[in-house]
């Protein structure tokens, strides 16, 4: 049997969904986060949002050694720094734009 991959949310409401009688699409999207592999091999290929997980990690890396290399001696601060990274969307089979469900005038 093939690793999920982390994919068990996104194969998890698929499946939900189809427990319930529902249908991807039809009646609902399924966003998964992270693109993980085995998103586009899924039935049906799940809609994914993709992060630069090794960016950030790298970002995050150098940010510790940085906060390390001053704080000799000194106290943390424990001020949160925030770094913007390109995201991205998948777009696959379990998603489509919305639509607008306001009901119309007469």
């Amino acid at each position: 049997m093939k690793k999920a991959h982390n994919l068990g949310a996104g194969r998890g409401a698929i499946y939900a969904t189809f427990q319930r009688g529902l249908r991807v699409l039809e009646d609902l999207s399924v966003l998964g986060i992270g693109d993980f592999k085995g998103s586009k091999e899924m039935e049906p290929a799940l809609t994914t949002i993709h992060f630069p997980a090794e960016e950030i990690g790298s970002l995050a890396g150098r940010e510790m050694c940085g906060l390390i290399a001053q704080s000799e001696g000194v106290k943390a601060t424990g001020q949160l720094v925030r770094r913007k990274c390109q995201i991205s969307l998948a777009e696959r089979a379990t998603c489509l734009p919305a639509r607008d469900l306001r009901p119309s005038d007469p």
